[in-house]
Order: C-alpha cells, then sequence, then structure tokens
C-alpha cells in the first residue's frame, strides 16, 4: 500500500471524527473553525510515525479504523488527565475522578494521565497473530469490555451503574467481528495491538453514529 493511499485513509479517518463531533455539538455551542480539524492533525500525527511494515499490510477499513480507535482512546485521555476547563458546565465531569471525588492535584492527573499513554502505546507492540474466528470475536467483545469499563467508571458515580449499558459495547463488537475476520489477509494476520484499537475506532464509529444521526442524543 503507497504512503500517499495511507495518508489520506488517516484524514478521512479524522475527517469522520470533525463531522460526527461538529454535528452533535455546533448546535449547542457553535461551530468552531480552530478546533474542527483538530482530530484530523491528531490522526496525521499517529499516523506518520507507524508508517512500518505490518502497518502497510494493513488494508484500508483495518487502518481506518485503527487510527480512530487509537485517536479515540487519546482524546479520552487528554481531556480527563490533561485538559483544564470549567467542569461546571457537565453533570459528568470530564476530568478524571477517583470513583467520584476531584482529583485536585495537576501533578498527581497529569502523572496518571503520561502512564496511561504510555500504556496506550504498548499495546500497539503486542504482535502476537489473531488468525482465527473465535480470536476475533473474543478480542472484539473484551475490547468493547474495556470501553465500557473506562465510560462506567466515568459516568457510574453520577449516573448510577447501568449494566444494559455496560454490556453494549461488547456486544456490539462480538456482532461485528465478522467484519475484520473476512478482512484479513492469512499470510499477514492482525497483531493482537493493531486489533484492539481497530475494534476500539469500530465501536466509536458504530454507537456514536448511532447517537448522532438516529438516536440524536
Amino acid at each position: 500500500m503507497t504512503f500517499t493511499l495511507s495518508f489520506i485513509t488517516a484524514l478521512v479517518s479524522g475527517l469522520y471524527t470533525c463531522l460526527w463531533g461538529a454535528f452533535k455539538d455546533a448546535p449547542y455551542e457553535g461551530f468552531k473553525p480552530k478546533t474542527f480539524p483538530r482530530s484530523m492533525y491528531f490522526h496525521v500525527a499517529i499516523f506518520l510515525p507507524y508508517f512500518s511494515a505490518q502497518f502497510q499490510q494493513l488494508g484500508l477499513v483495518q487502518m481506518f479504523f485503527l487510527i480512530m480507535g487509537l485517536e479515540r482512546f487519546l482524546a479520552e485521555i487528554y481531556k480527563g488527565f490533561f485538559r483544564t476547563e470549567d467542569q461546571q458546565k457537565y453533570f459528568v465531569p470530564s476530568r478524571i475522578t477517583f470513583f467520584g471525588r476531584p482529583v485536585t492535584s495537576d501533578l498527581v492527573r497529569h502523572s496518571g494521565g503520561v502512564l496511561i499513554v504510555a500504556i496506550v502505546f504498548a499495546f500497539l507492540l503486542v504482535a502476537a497473530p489473531i488468525k482465527s474466528f473465535w480470536g476475533y470475536l473474543v478480542t472484539g467483545y473484551c475490547t468493547g469490555l474495556l470501553v465500557a469499563l473506562g465510560g462506567a467508571y466515568k459516568d457510574a458515580p453520577f449516573e448510577g451503574f447501568k449494566w444494559l449499558k455496560f454490556q453494549r459495547s461488547g456486544v456490539v463488537l462480538a456482532a461485528l467481528s465478522p467484519l475484520f475476520y473476512f478482512l484479513g489477509n492469512p499470510e499477514h494476520p492482525v497483531g493482537l495491538g493493531f486489533l484492539i484499537y481497530m475494534n476500539g475506532g469500530l465501536e466509536r464509529f458504530t454507537v456514536e453514529y448511532y447517537k448522532t444521526y438516529i438516536q440524536r442524543n
């Protein structure tokens, strides 16, 4: 796969993220031209250092969701651990809490963020190949549970724990796992680390599409 085609895929992935964010937020916060392309910048910043031999073996759809998933993980970490803004406008704070209690120390918050970012990038190095259908299904379900765990940790102290909502991401990704299984190349199986973030991107794409364009929530 050529660098140019891969680069365009990264831009399109970022553009889609920008569009759904603007569609969802602009009616309430106004359109912000300066922040609109932010996800595109992040997608490119993620893409460039990872244009490696293993990365080039991915198909365009796989690459689209891999970059989206990694960017979404990093965006949530940024909002929770590094961004400083007035939290009074949120019912559920965007800044990280300790089981619902505000973390007032910036040093603790930033240190925790750096550690989690390091863990996120470390997962990309997990190259264990996933070949079987059941491997794809289990990875999808477990990735969904990981996403749900992060959401529950953030939301449950304020909204209560919702069992059906907690299972949503895992069930969605398990149901969609055949997509990546049939897109896979048996000669170059996808590594576990890449597959986790591909699933993360697919989960955000699917769930946010439903909430933004169908449910209009």
